[in-house]
């Protein structure tokens, strides 16, 4: 009930992967700690409480898919926060492509 784990079918994982670093780039609060070519952890803040949570996205090349974790680091339940976290990117990343 703390974490979401999804998998994102892309057409172009490579651009889209650019593009999804921007987004993390531009977003408040989240803060990019590790990137490598396929993989990107982040940790998001929260606003208030200053709460971390891990953001992991893995960029699988040979099938235009990624795989994308949002968790929190403290407590059982997350009140939804990693959930709408994770759809957000999906939409910002979605809209680029329209």
């Amino acid at each position: 009930t703390n974490c979401i784990f999804q998998t994102w079918e892309i057409n172009d994982s490579e651009k889209a992967f650019t593009e999804l670093i921007e987004i993390l780039e531009n977003t408040p609060r989240i803060e990019i700690i590790k990137k490598d070519k396929n993989y990107i952890h982040a940790i998001a803040t929260s606003r208030i409480m200053k709460f971390i949570d891990d953001l992991e996205i893995k960029n699988l090349y040979k099938d235009n898919r990624f795989q994308v974790k949002s968790s929190s680091r403290l407590g059982i339940y997350d009140l939804g926060v990693n959930k709408r976290r994770v759809q957000t990117l999906r939409f910002r990343l979605i809209d680029i492509y329209n």
